[in-house]
Order: structure tokens, then sequence, then C-alpha cells
């Protein structure tokens, strides 16, 4: 081996030593959509309002293809929708009722809020009184004058007006404004919506156009194959969706029963307190019944929205499930069609196995003076073999689109490899006919003259006859044509 092959070879091996390490330790990488999972979680946002649901039924809508599976991806998209609108509301409730603890960044943040409101109360104060004041005056130097104020006053409202907004938005960042920061998670969401609403109907006709594996016709094993294959990726994606929806259901149901337990306990423990303040006046007592109610009303609202995720989810898991038994039924058809293919190609292999032993069976009992015939013999196992092959070949990869096209290519290239071939094989036929020529004939074939020995199926051999001295004498010499000389 050359110093530069022995270079090459160890390159290879060195690289591919590299490739297999970064396989190994990339593995991980492959299950992409648990790493996703995780950061979502890990996202503060996350903590907040739980989108999953709809991220989900987003991303296994996209696998739809046929129109029931399109009804399903509708389906669950609306349902996870209402499921995450409902996130959302028990949310803000819980901003309200459970604001995040204070900080020393959000205590200062808040106390800068506070002093901003202030600031803008009487910003305001002050355009409205110079606006008043300017409204009623007559006398024009006073008028400038107001005007002046009124001029700093707006703008000075407007400088308090962004340092209060701007305040407001550290405290988001900083998270001590919850009720702000899911607020602002549900305008992303309902804007998200509305785009989502105009793109859906393009995104579905655009995508009912396109050719899917999983909408073939064909029934070769390869098609039937990529198509199961498919089939079978959504199946474990909607497998997974499925269990989502049903460990998010269980968790909110748990959450439920322990959300009407304190409910319970916290309606006798008020009740209880403000039939024991008797000796309230009779104002107090009303207020704080009126704060009872209405908190009462707040919380019996909150769980009903629970309620209402818990029976969402239910129906999402429901779909996802017939969704998974359609898919289901859809694949284990095409398994059926793959069994169906293999059965065929190992029935043509089977039929082309008897038919080669019908045809050595039927040139084995050619006599010796028809030897000449089992050249055939070759040529019809060839064309036995050659049609099976090509059977089982169409059974696996299937019928070409443009088979005409493919044919005639194959045909002409055939033709131009094989010529000699051709027109040796149609030269035996005239050569085996009424004026062709035997064995034991003495004839000239392109000037050499001689017995004719065999006439073969591609060649036809002769005992050459005569020299310079002798003519009529055999030479010894056996000389094959090809059978084109008689075409």
């Amino acid at each position: 081996m050359k110093s530069y092959e022995k270079l090459i070879w160890q390159s290879l091996v060195v690289l591919l030593a590299i490739l297999l390490c970064a396989v190994i330790f990339t593995r991980d990488w492959a299950n992409y959509r648990n790493r996703l999972r995780a950061l979502r979680a890990k996202s503060p946002h996350a903590q907040l309002v739980d989108t999953r649901p709809l991220d989900t039924a987003q991303q296994v809508g996209a696998l739809a293809v046929t129109r029931t599976e399109h009804d399903y991806a509708q389906d669950a998209e609306r349902l996870a929708d209402r499921s995450v609108d409902l996130a959302f509301a028990i949310a803000i409730h819980d901003a309200g009722q459970n604001p995040a603890p204070l900080t020393p960044q959000t205590r200062q943040l808040t106390e800068r809020i506070k002093a901003g409101q202030t600031a803008v109360t009487a910003d305001q104060n002050r355009v409205t009184q110079f606006t008043q004041l300017l409204s009623k005056t007559s006398d024009e130097n006073i008028k400038a004058d107001l005007l002046g104020l009124l001029v700093t006053a707006q703008a000075q409202l407007a400088l308090d007006q962004d340092d209060l907004e701007a305040a407001n938005q550290d405290l988001v960042l900083a998270g001590g404004n919850k009720q702000a920061a899911v607020q602002k998670l549900l305008d992303q969401h309902n804007a998200q919506d509305a785009q989502s609403a105009s793109t859906a109907a393009a995104a579905a006709a655009a995508a009912s156009g396109v050719a899917s594996i999983e909408r073939t016709q064909s029934r070769s094993i390869v098609a039937e194959f990529r198509a199961w294959n498919s089939l079978r990726a959504k199946e474990l994606q909607l497998i997974q969706a499925h269990k989502d929806a049903q460990t998010l259901a269980a968790q909110l149901l748990a959450s439920r029963d322990h959300l009407q337990k304190e409910l319970d306990q916290e309606k006798l423990t008020k009740r209880g307190s403000h039939g024991g303040a008797g000796a309230s006046p009779v104002n107090d007592q009303e207020s704080s019944a009126v704060s009872l109610l209405r908190e009462l009303t707040e919380d019996q609202k909150n769980l009903a929205n629970l309620g209402r995720r818990v029976d969402t989810e239910q129906q999402l898991a429901a779909v996802y499930g017939d969704w998974i038994t359609f898919v289901n039924v859809r694949e284990n058809s095409f398994l059926h069609g793959m069994f169906v293919s293999l059965f065929f190609a190992v029935l043509i292999a089977l039929c082309v196995l008897l038919a080669n032993y019908g045809v050595q069976r039927f040139f084995a009992e050619v006599t010796a003076e028809r030897r000449q015939l089992r050249t055939a013999q070759t040529l019809v196992l060839f064309l036995v073999q050659g049609v099976g092959i090509l059977l089982i070949l169409l059974v696996i990869f299937g019928i070409p689109s443009n088979l005409a096209t493919v044919l005639a290519l194959a045909g002409a290239g055939v033709t131009v490899a094989m010529k000699d071939f051709i027109v040796g094989f149609f030269g035996w036929f005239v050569l085996m006919g009424k004026n062709g020529i035997r064995a034991g004939d003495w004839v000239e074939i392109n000037g050499v003259g001689g017995e004719v020995l065999t006439v073969g199926l591609l060649h036809t051999v002769i005992l050459e006859t005569g020299n310079w001295t002798d003519a009529g004498h055999p030479t010894g010499r056996k000389v094959s044509f090809v059978n084109s000389f008689a075409i």
C-alpha cells in the first residue's frame, strides 16, 4: 500500500472515530420535544400561566392530513384555547388574591409607583385648574401667563406619566406585579389568536394541496412502509399529548377538590366570626357582610373556572384518544397492505422457481438429435427470471409515474447494447426455417466454406474444408459465425 493510500485510510478512520464520539455525546439532542418542554417549564411565564395545552394542540394540528384529522385538530385546538383562556382567568384571580412577596427591589419600585401616581394626580389637577382659569379670564396678559403655566404643567404631566409607566414596567419585569404580567401575557395570547385565525384558512388550503405520503394510493411495499412510519410517528406524538392532557386534568381535579375544601372551611370560619360580632356597629356588620359575599363570590367563580378547565382538559384528552384510534386504524391498514405486498412478492418468487423447474424438466427430455435446442433453455430461464425480478421490483417500489418513458428509454438502451445478440437471435429463427441450414450441410459463409457442425441459438459453427493446395479436405479449424449473417 502506498504512502498516500495509508494516509487516506488513517484520515478516514480518525474521522469515523470523531463522528462516532459526536453521535454518542449528542444522542440526547435527538429527543428535542422533551428538551423544549423542559425549557418552557423553566421559563417564568410558564409559572404564571400554563399554555402548553394550546402549544401541543398546534403542534399536533400541523400533522393532520385527512379531512377527519383536520376535524380532530380543530376540536383539539378549540378546546386547548378554551383551557388556556380559563387558565388566564384563574391566574388573574390568583394574582389578585396572592400578590407576589415584596423584595427590596420590588418594595423600592412600589414606593416609586406610589410617588409617581401622586405626582401624576397633582399634575392632572394643575392642568385642570389652569385650563379652567384660562377659560374664565379675559385679560390677554393673564391669559399668556396662564397659557405658559398650562404648557409647563402638561409637559410635567407627560414626564411623570412616562416615569410612572417605566416604573410599572420595571415592577412587572422584577416579578412584583403578577396581575400586570398575566394581563400582558393575555394580550399577547389574544393577539396570537387573531393572527392564527387569519392564517389558519390559508395554511389549511396550502396543506390540502400538498401531496402527503399518508395519502399514497400505491400498493408498493416502500410507499406503504413510508406511510406506516409517518403514521407511527404521529401516533407517538398524539399519545404523548393524550397523556399530558390526562395528567393535567388529574392535577386540576386535585387542585379543585383542595380549593373546594378550603372554600367550605372559609365559609364556616367567616360565618362564625361574623355571627360572634354582635357588639359591632350595624354599619361595620353590613360592610363585613358585603366584603364576605364578594370574596366568596370571587372564590366560587374561580372554583367554577377550575371545574370548567378540568372538563375541557378531559374533553381534549377524549379528542386525542379518538384521533389516536383513527390513526391506529390507518396504520393497521397500511401494515396489512405491506403483508399483502410481501405475500405477492414471495408468491412471484415461488412461481419463478416453479417455472425454472418446469423449463429444466422440459429441456431435459429433448432428444440428442435436437440437442441444439438446449441453448434455448438458457434464454427461457433468463426471460422467466428477468420477468420475475421485474415483477418483484414493481411490488416493492411500485409502478413509476412515468412508466412509458422509463420503458422507452430502457428499451432503447437494451436495443443499442444488445443489438448483436438480438440480430443473432432472430437469425437463428431464419436458419431453423424451411430454407435454412442443418448440421452436415456444406455451406460457404462470408468466404469460409465447410461442413456445418451446429446451428446454435446465437452462433453457427462450421468445420472449415480446403486450403491453398488441396480444396475439399478438412483443415481441422472450427469457425464460429454470429447468426446475424442470415439476416
